[in-house]
């Protein structure tokens, strides 16, 4: 199994603080707030690249804003995380 270093919220500066500043102010459902206070593990995955982690999520703040059913977006979510090969 790969492991991945990431940056964490309290470490991060410049334009990885702001990143994660722009992910904290979206709305979040309960399930995904971490007990440890951190940004979400899927956020933090993308710590290396804050660039990419705006356009990252910025697909899945589209399925957020729309009139989906929690669970029917993540359903989408994780169909498309399975066509790309990603199992996180």
């Amino acid at each position: 199994m790969a492991w991945l270093a990431t940056i964490s919220r309290r470490d991060a500066g410049g334009d990885l603080a702001q990143a994660y500043a722009e992910m904290a102010a979206r709305p979040t459902p309960e399930v995904y707030v971490p007990d440890h206070g951190d940004a979400p593990g899927i956020i933090r995955a993308h710590s290396l690249d804050p660039a990419l982690m705006r356009l990252a999520f910025s697909v899945s703040g589209s399925l957020h804003r729309s009139t989906l059913e929690w669970a029917d977006r993540e359903l989408v979510s994780s169909v498309t995380s399975r066509a790309n090969e990603c199992f996180y």
